[in-house]
C-alpha cells in the first residue's frame, strides 16, 4: 500500500514537472521558480503603464501639430491609427498575461494541495497499526 502512494506522488511529481514545462511556454515572459509571478506582474503592469503614456504624449504632440495648421482631422486619423492600436495592444497583452498567471497559480495550489493529501494519506498508512 505504501508502495503504491509514494508511486503515485512520484506519478504526480512527474505529471506536474510536465504541465510546468508547458506553462513555461505558455506564460513566455514570466519566469517560473525565479521570483514571485506577483511581482513579475507588477513590473509588466509598470511597463505597460509606460506603453501606454509614451505614445498618448506622442499622439496628443501630432494632433496638436495638425490642429495648429487647422487639420486636426488628420491629427485624428494618424492618432487613430497608429498610437490607439499601440496602446490598445499593450493592454490586452498585459491582460492575457495576467489571465494565464492566475490560471496557472489555480492549477499549481491545486497540484499543491493534491500532494498534501497524497503525503498525509502515505503518512497515515505508516503509523497505523497492521494486522497482528
Amino acid at each position: 500500500m505504501e508502495r503504491e502512494l509514494s508511486e503515485d506522488l512520484t506519478e504526480l511529481e512527474s505529471r506536474w514537472r510536465e504541465r510546468e514545462r508547458e506553462w513555461g511556454r505558455r506564460l513566455g515572459r514570466i519566469r517560473l521558480g525565479v521570483e514571485p509571478i506577483e511581482d513579475q506582474l507588477a513590473r509588466y503592469r509598470r511597463t505597460t503603464w509606460a506603453l501606454m503614456i509614451v505614445p498618448a504624449i506622442i499622439a496628443v504632440m501630432f494632433l496638436s501639430l495638425f490642429s495648429v495648421f487647422g487639420r486636426p482631422d488628420i491629427g485624428l486619423s494618424i492618432v487613430a491609427i497608429f498610437f490607439v492600436p499601440m496602446i490598445l495592444f499593450a493592454w490586452l497583452g498585459y491582460k492575457k498575461l495576467e489571465r494565464r498567471a492566475a490560471a496557472y497559480l489555480g492549477e499549481r495550489a491545486r497540484f499543491e494541495d493534491e500532494m498534501r493529501r497524497a503525503a498525509k494519506a502515505r503518512d497515515e498508512t505508516k503509523t497505523a497499526p497492521g494486522p497482528a
